[in-house]
């Protein structure tokens, strides 16, 4: 990747915290509904591919700025686990989200994004997600977690 092009997608990570930052801080005052605007930020930040010639392709910022950066694991609650050894973006995105459950961290942020209003909506039910517990406040602490570590990462 070229010098001009770095640049350009850090304008773009930074832009993408900022509005983390702001959606954590709008649920934290009782908008509960920007827990789908972080859902959106994470997919930007950590999981967001396109198809191009037939294949698919990684297009996340992390990723493409970041490719050593390492994550805990976190709880069924999507707070980090101090006690575990960090991993991989892409190990850690394959995580379950809560034990015994096929549904990875991966799915669950598209799966807000792409169905649950973050950028599209589809009109079934949430019932594909068991054992979530509460879905918004799991959004908004996987969100609190990674941002300043990403901010952290963007300013060395």
């Amino acid at each position: 990747m070229n010098t001009n092009s770095k640049i350009i997608l850090h304008h773009y990570m930074r832009d993408a915290l900022t509005i983390l930052d702001h959606s954590i801080a709008l649920f934290d005052a009782g908008q509960e509904c920007f827990y789908r605007v972080a859902a959106v930020q994470l997919r930007l930040l950590l999981c967001d591919t396109n198809v191009r010639h037939g294949k698919l392709e990684e297009i996340a910022l992390v990723p493409q700025l970041f490719p050593e950066l390492m994550l805990l694991p976190v709880d069924p609650t999507g707070a980090p686990q101090s006690d575990r050894l960090p991993v991989d973006l892409k190990t850690w995105l394959n995580l379950p989200v809560v034990s015994g459950s096929d549904l990875t961290i991966r799915q669950l942020i598209r799966h807000v994004c792409d169905s649950d209003g973050g950028a599209h909506v589809d009109i079934k039910p949430l019932a594909d997600l068991p054992g979530m517990g509460d879905l918004h406040q799991w959004m908004i602490n996987i969100s609190r977690y990674v941002s300043p570590l990403l901010a952290a990462a963007l300013h060395d």
